[in-house]
């Protein structure tokens, strides 16, 4: 199993009989499996034994570097780049505030009994224009920031905190099309009511700890592997 073009995977480990190893694509991994258990009484053969772990099936360890991520240091990174992107909200709210404060007449006006009088708009009307626009914006500045952060660098500066990284389930870099593909489809979810609910906590119970957009453009988060250690690509961590 060393043909450069074998496919990464689960094969026979050829130094332990009956011992499942990971091969990545170029070389076999210290990623060993067991024999699985024989199946219990009245079973049919084959059946199929839970995994080992999380990320098993794809050559993740069962923690530490490389391992995937805990579910808290994902939800914790996402918090820290909310916070991130904070400032830039209050930005767009004093603007808003500035450019909607003279068209903006009383929350809630008197009924106006002159038919012949023009009609202004409510206040409270501009305050949702203004308030719509500036999560609208603050989300475009979002997808700008973790796409390019993240092709870029391999990560936004919430991971990078929490010393974690999304990468592909191959384990190479994401690069800009999965890179704006990923948080794209995070930011349109939030369009759709409980699916933008649903989307970011779907890791807590997945089988390889993913979210949604996750699983669309097959992606990963691990823990930040040892300095100087290469990704499967031959590329550099950052």
């Amino acid at each position: 199993m060393t043909d450069v073009g074998a496919r990464a995977g689960w094969y026979p480990d050829p130094e332990r009989p009956g011992w499942q190893r990971y091969f990545d694509g170029a070389a076999w991994t210290e990623h060993r499996t067991p024999p699985p258990p024989l199946a219990p009484p009245g079973y049919g053969y084959p059946w199929p034994p839970p995994p080992p772990w999380k990320g098993a099936q794809f050559g993740r360890p069962r923690s530490g570097p490389g391992a995937l991520a805990t579910q808290g240091r994902r939800l914790g990174a996402r918090a820290l780049d909310a916070l991130v992107l904070f400032p830039v909200l209050a930005l767009f709210i004093v603007i808003a505030i500035i450019l909607v404060a003279p068209h903006a007449g009383p929350i809630f006006p008197r009924v106006n009994t002159n038919s012949n009088a023009p009609v202004r708009t409510p206040g409270i009307v501009w305050i949702y224009l203004a308030v719509l626009a500036c999560v609208l914006t603050t989300g475009l500045v979002m997808v700008v920031y973790e796409g390019v952060a993240t092709a870029v660098y391999g990560r936004t500066l919430g991971k990078a905190w929490l010393h974690i990284r999304p990468i592909r389930t191959d384990g190479s870099p994401l690069g800009w099309g999965r890179s704006f593909g990923r948080i794209g489809i995070y930011w349109l979810s939030g369009f759709f009511g409980w699916l933008g609910l649903l989307d970011p906590l779907w890791c807590l119970w997945d089988a390889n700890q993913q979210c949604l957009h996750d699983k669309v453009v097959g992606t990963l988060v691990i823990n930040d592997l040892p300095a100087g250690q290469l990704l499967t690509n031959g590329s550099q961590r950052r």
